[in-house]
């Protein structure tokens, strides 16, 4: 079964997040196995520069990335519609290289270094998006993308 890992910084602080989370990971049960894995906000970064905060959470990410693929959540990367995005993951999966970790930044987005460390960088949107509602979108989206696969109805 294809793996998909999702690394997203700090917790959900709505409810209605954990709810949308938990109702996408249930259904995606049946295209892939997918883990959610949360990692801490960075300690004491109320005083720091926006971009100390993107280094040091880029080393936290690096520490919990162990996928031979890893695709970041960008609003400035790859935009690719609905069977763009299946088929995308269609050649993930034949490429056989492994699980696929897709990395969904904080609050001050993601370093420089990280994002040219990825395979690749998708947008979900051009707009930016809240990390607390990319991770419902992005779970939706692999949903709608592995039942495009499967030839399921889901998608229309």
């Amino acid at each position: 079964m294809f793996k998909i890992n999702i690394i997203a910084l700090g917790k959900n602080k709505e409810g209605w997040v954990d709810w949308a989370v938990a109702h996408y990971l249930k259904l995606l049960k049946k295209y892939a196995a997918v883990e959610l894995v949360y990692i801490p906000d960075v300690k004491k970064s109320k005083n720091l520069p926006e971009t100390e905060i993107r280094r040091k959470e880029a080393r936290l990410i690096e520490n919990r990335s162990t996928s031979k693929c890893r695709v970041a959540l960008w609003n400035k990367g790859r935009r690719l519609d609905s069977v763009g995005f299946a088929e995308y993951l269609s050649n993930l999966m034949l490429d056989a290289r492994g699980p696929v970790d897709f990395i969904i930044g904080g609050v001050c987005g993601l370093d420089e270094s990280l994002l040219e460390s990825c395979d690749e960088t998708i947008s979900l949107s051009p707009m930016t998006l809240s990390h607390q509602i990319v991770r419902p979108v992005l779970l939706e989206q692999l949903y709608r993308a592995l039942s495009i696969l499967a030839g399921d109805k889901y998608h229309k």
